[in-house]
């Protein structure tokens, strides 16, 4: 394939065939590149962020929320009818209630909510941020080995506390540690302990248990060593289950089989109680009424990803809310949960609750979680429109200097430039090697940028770590964390998002559009040479 002259010369001017490699060229390159990787990084990361930040809140808030515009006693029929509409595939009743909690001499308010143990976690993945707020006890040759708790342990007596309220008040629910004392058998090769407790309440009490097994096979003596029970336990029968109140003994799936002395010790802490004051308790103690405080025990620790869910919060059952408020058979309203197609379209999850609120007549309102939040996911795209203002010099600076630098050039070989148009050249041609030049060195410039950020992506784990630990420290990136957490941001690659697809074809056009446009002044000098001026020219 014949190449046209201009586009060989300009090659040729950045890629000297008698060079490894050209200076200017290499910089100029170099510079687009870096520009390039940089607008595309932060904008991803933005992006990235309110992704993260979208995912976060409709874990705290579900879809949508059904709001009543009146006091609605009828409120339990709501929810089969609203199971009946098509996309709908949760829904979940809440109550709120402002509380004052007190453990000894502090106290606390926190955002409390009341949930009903039933639902689980059909529209809130409670259990998720149980498991996010365990805190695990460290303690000298011994093992926390506490269960994770669930959604089924919240119970009318028994709250769950976010980590910020359980240190205020210096709480925390029922836990157990295995003991590796002298005497007692140790773990080999397995990292699990043969022994486990699968379930652990909030009403067991402290204590001490002893698991001895005995000669004769599938049995075990199991010995709580404060009060002096004793058990026999068949465990090739089935797990230890003695009720609430006791912890539940099971054998792992795989354990080598136990021999006769073979012995494991437990130590179990019972789970605190804070007492609970409503504003009709307070009503009631202004007015000389001796009204006790309601006493709950700690059943679980939560940490909810996104912080404007509440920093300090509660969640209780429905029932317990109710008796605080003394509303019998309230409801401040439902979240709302939706199939793939509708949740992850905004027009048509607004459409849907639109069709909701036809439904449910005037007396309730259905808002998705983009109206409600709609002042947050307004400030980061303000942040990113910023962003963006900030990184386009940035671009401009590189085709600054690359203007520079082929002005220079067009100086430098005035006489080539007389000599070409004096053999017949086109001003427009010769004028072409310049622009072409700028072209290239943006194309390859983009590529290269382009390169630079899918590994920044990949590894921006590694890179953000180094980065965040040189500049706040180790204890710096744990507040760093809280906010911008980037071990579980997702930013996804090009061939995996159109969103991320759209960004690194915009900047890399962008970078070769300002390199063409900046080879073009040059390339305007150039045309207006007059040849036999230029061949004078020393």
């Amino acid at each position: 394939m014949k190449v046209p002259w201009p586009l060989y010369l300009a090659w040729k001017q950045l890629f000297p065939s008698g060079k490894k490699v050209s200076f200017f060229s290499l910089l100029s390159i170099i510079g687009v590149a870096l520009g390039v990787n940089v607008m595309i990084v932060v904008i991803a990361f933005m992006q990235g962020f309110q992704q993260k930040f979208r995912k976060d809140i409709i874990n705290a808030q579900g879809h949508a929320r059904v709001v009543p515009l009146k006091p609605y006693a009828s409120w339990d029929k709501i929810p089969p009818r609203l199971r009946k509409i098509d996309n709908v595939v949760g829904v979940t009743p809440y109550l709120q209630a402002q509380l004052l909690l007190q453990s000894g001499n502090y106290h606390a308010i926190p955002f409390c909510m009341g949930l009903q143990p039933e639902d689980g976690d059909e529209v809130l993945p409670v259990d998720d941020f149980l498991k996010g707020g365990m805190l695990r006890l460290q303690a000298h040759d011994a093992e926390d080995v506490t269960p994770l708790p669930t959604m089924e342990m919240l119970e009318d007596d028994v709250v769950f506390l976010s980590s910020q309220t359980a240190n205020r008040l210096g709480v925390r629910p029922s836990a157990v540690v295995q003991v590796y004392e002298a005497n007692a058998t140790l773990p080999e090769s397995t990292e699990q302990s043969p022994v486990r407790v699968t379930r652990l309440d909030s009403y067991v009490e402290s204590g001490e248990w002893e698991l001895l097994f005995m000669p004769s096979e599938g049995s075990c003596v199991v010995r709580e060593n404060v009060s002096g029970d004793e058990f026999v336990w068949e465990y090739e029968k089935g797990s230890l289950d003695l009720g609430f109140g006791y912890p539940v003994f099971e054998i792992s799936q795989g354990a080598d089989p136990f021999v006769a002395g073979d012995r494991f010790l437990f130590q179990v802490f019972k789970a605190n109680k804070i007492e609970i004051f409503s504003p009709s308790m307070i009503d009631q103690a202004k007015a000389d009424e001796m009204i006790p405080p309601r006493e709950v025990r700690v059943g679980g620790i939560f940490e909810v990803p996104w912080q404007g869910f509440q920093m300090e919060a509660l969640i209780g059952t429905m029932r317990f809310m109710a008796d605080m408020r003394d509303q019998e058979g309230a409801c401040d309203g439902f979240y709302l949960k939706f199939s793939g197609p509708v949740a992850r379209n905004e027009v048509q999850l607004q459409k849907k609750c639109r069709e909701l609120e036809l439904v449910l007549e005037e007396d309730w309102a259905v808002v998705p979680w983009f109206v409600e939040n709609a002042w947050f996911f307004e400030l980061l795209k303000f942040e990113e429109y910023l962003m963006v203002l900030i990184m386009i010099p940035i671009g401009l600076v590189a085709a600054f200097a690359i203007a520079i630098a082929l002005m220079t050039t067009v100086l430098r070989k005035i006489r080539e430039i007389g000599l070409l148009i004096a053999m017949g050249g086109r001003r427009f041609s010769v004028g072409m090697v310049f622009c072409l030049q700028g072209f290239i060195i943006g194309g390859l410039g983009a590529v290269l940028g382009c390169g630079l950020a899918l590994l920044f992506i990949r590894y921006r784990e590694v890179i953000m770590t180094f980065i965040v630990e040189r500049i706040a420290g180790s204890d710096g990136q744990a507040g760093v964390a809280q906010f911008y957490n980037f071990h579980s941001l997702e930013v996804p690659f090009p061939w995996e998002s159109s969103e991320s697809l759209s960004t690194f074809l915009s900047f890399a056009l962008f970078a070769v559009l300002v390199s063409t446009v900046a080879g073009l002044l040059p390339a305007l000098r150039a045309t207006r040479l007059n040849p036999a001026d230029s061949l004078r020219s020393e």
